[in-house]
C-alpha cells in the first residue's frame, strides 16, 4: 500500500526524483482504496471509496499536509484540538477551532493556517504569527510558478518552504501527472529544517503504538494483552531481541520488513521496548519521529512503583541469569545511576509526542476497568480475549518477562502485595543514598499516575516532572 510524503526544497531535487519515479502509483492507489476504503486524514475513520476513489483527493492531500506540519511543531495534539482544513472562496486564515478573517482576535494556543487556494491569498501572509502554516495546492505538474512561489515565501520568512508530493492509498490521494499530488507547504519563522519525508511503496500500518518503560515494569504483560487482539501486530523488544540493529533500522518500513509483518492500513502495530539499554529508548523515539504521515500514533510509558521495580530486577537477575546481586546500598546506587537518565529520556519522549503514562498497579488491580480506557486512547475496541490473554497468547513471539514467556498466568496484583513486604528495606537504602531526592520524586510521580490509572503527561503538574527531567 503506497504512502508518500516527499518535500523538495528546490527544482534540482525535484527533477532528480522525477527521473527515477515509480510508475503506476495512481492506479495502485485507486485499486487499494476501492478494496480497503478511504481513511479520513483528520480522524482516521474509514469509509467506502465510492465509484471514483480519487474524488476529493486534493482536499485530502491538504489535510494530510496540514496534519504533518502541525505534528512537526507539536500542535497536532495540544489541547486535543480537531484539525480543520478546508478551502474557502476568499483569502482567509484557517485556524484550529476557529475560522475567521485574518483581522480577527486570535486565541492563544491555536495555530494559524492559511490555505492558498484563491487569487490574492498571499496578501494574508503578514498576518501569520511565528509557527503559522501555509498550504497551497498546485497544478498537476509543477512548473516555474511553483519555484517562484517558494522564493517569495522564503523572502517572507518561510525558510522551510517546500514543494511536497503526496500519495496515499490509505487516504486515497494521488495525482494524474506524476502519480503524486503536488502542493506547497511552509512554516513562518521556524528556520529551514526540512519537513519529514517518507517513501513507503509497500505501505504502512493504520496505527502505531509504542510502549516503553524501565526493565521489570510490566511491559511484557501489557504487550501480551494487545498481542491477542485480532487487529494488532505486537512486537516484543525488536532492538533488545536483535530483530533490528541500531538507529538506522528505526523506520516503519524497515521494522515491518525485518519482523515479517505485512503492511495493513486496517491494523495496529504495537511495539514495546525497555530501557535496559538507553539506546533502545532512543531508537523507539526515532521510530516515532520518523513516522510523520497522519497515521494514528500513541506513545505510552508504563510506570511501576520504583521500589518494586528495583526489587524485581534484583530478584530476577538471580533467578534467570544466576547473578549474585545483594540487596544493599551499592546495588541501589547502581540502579539509580543507570535509570535516572532513562526515566528522563522517556518523559521527554512523552512530552514531544503528547504521550500517556500508565500505572502498572492500577492495571494489575483492575484490568477490566483500565484496559477499556487504554484501548479507547489507542483507538481500538476492547476484545474479551484480552482479559484472558493467557489462554490465547502466542508464546513464540513473547520476549522480556520469562514468566509470561513460559507460563502466562491471569492478571493479578499478587506481586504488588508481595513486594510491599520488602519496601521498608528499600526505604532505608534510599534514605542514606545521594539519590534520595530523585527516588522520592520518582515515587511521587508514580503515585500520581497510579491514582489516575492512565494520564497524558501534559495533564500532570510541572512540580512532579521537573525534578526528574
Amino acid at each position: 500500500m503506497p504512502e508518500f510524503f516527499l518535500p523538495f526544497p528546490d527544482e534540482a531535487a525535484f527533477l532528480a526524483w522525477r527521473a527515477g519515479r515509480l510508475p503506476g502509483i495512481a492506479d495502485a492507489v485507486r485499486v487499494m482504496a476501492a478494496r480497503d476504503g478511504v481513511a479520513d486524514p483528520l480522524d482516521g475513520t474509514v469509509g467506502a471509496a465510492g465509484p471514483d476513489p480519487l474524488r476529493g483527493a486534493p482536499r485530502r492531500a491538504l489535510q494530510m499536509a496540514l496534519r504533518i506540519a502541525l505534528r512537526r511543531q507539536g500542535w497536532a495534539h495540544r489541547q486535543d484540538l480537531r484539525l480543520i482544513a478546508r478551502t474557502d472562496p476568499a483569502p482567509a486564515l484557517h485556524r484550529l477551532g476557529l475560522l475567521s478573517a485574518h483581522g480577527a482576535l486570535h486565541p492563544p494556543g491555536r495555530a494559524d493556517v492559511l490555505i492558498g487556494d484563491a487569487p490574492g491569498w498571499e496578501e494574508a501572509l503578514p498576518a501569520l504569527r511565528p509557527g503559522g502554516i501555509v498550504i497551497a495546492p498546485l497544478s498537476a505538474s509543477p512548473g516555474a510558478g511553483a519555484w517562484a512561489l517558494l522564493a517569495r515565501l522564503r523572502a517572507a520568512g518561510f525558510a522551510d518552504a517546500s514543494l511536497v508530493l503526496v500519495a496515499s492509498a490509505r487516504h486515497a490521494v494521488a495525482g494524474d501527472a506524476e502519480g503524486l499530488m503536488p502542493l506547497v507547504l511552509a512554516t513562518q519563522g521556524v528556520g529551514n529544517a526540512p519537513f519529514p519525508a517518507i517513501a513507503a511503496p509497500a505501505g504502512l500500518p493504520g496505527r502505531l503504538v509504542t510502549l516503553a518503560a524501565l526493565p521489570r515494569s510490566g511491559t511484557t504483560l501489557l504487550t501480551a494483552l494487545f498481542q491477542v487482539h485480532s487487529r494488532v501486530d505486537a512486537l516484543f523488544e525488536p532492538w533488545n531481541g536483535r530483530v533490528l540493529d541500531g538507529p538506522q533500522d528505526a523506520t516503519l518500513p524497515r521494522l515491518l520488513a525485518a519482523s515479517g509483518i505485512p503492511p495493513d492500513a486496517g491494523r495496529c502495530l504495537f511495539v514495546k521496548e525497555t530501557a535496559a539499554n538507553l539506546d533502545y529508548a532512543g531508537h523507539l523515539r526515532l521510530l516515532l519521529d520518523r513516522s510523520p504521515l497522519p497515521l494514528e500514533r500513541t506513545a505510552l510509558v508504563l510506570l511501576r512503583r520504583p521500589a518494586h521495580t528495583f526489587l524485581s530486577e534484583v530478584e530476577r537477575r538471580g533467578q534467570w541469569w544466576g547473578d549474585k546481586v545483594p540487596l544493599d546500598a551499592r546495588q541501589f546506587g547502581l540502579w539509580c545511576d543507570k535509570y535516572r537518565q532513562a526515566l528522563a529520556t522517556l518523559i521527554g519522549l512523552l512530552r514531544d509526542h503528547d504521550g500517556a503514562l500508565l500505572g502498572f498497579e492500577a492495571l494489575a488491580a483492575s484490568p477490566a476497568t483500565l484496559l477499556p480506557r487504554l484501548a479507547e486512547l489507542i483507538g481500538l475496541p476492547v476484545e474479551r480475549a484480552q482479559l484472558h490473554y493467557e489462554r490465547h497468547l502466542d508464546l513464540r513471539q513473547v520476549r522480556g518477562d520469562m514468566n509470561v514467556q513460559r507460563d502466562p498466568t491471569p492478571i493479578s496484583d499478587a506481586s504488588v502485595r508481595r513486594r510491599a513486604e520488602s519496601e521498608p528495606l528499600v526505604g532505608r537504602l534510599a534514605a542514606g543514598s545521594p539519590h534520595a531526592a530523585w527516588f522520592e520524586a520518582f515515587t511521587a510521580l508514580h503515585a500520581a499516575v497510579v491514582q489516575a490509572g492512565l494520564v497524558r503527561l501534559r495533564a500532570l503538574p510541572a512540580a512532579l516532572l521537573d525534578p526528574l527531567a
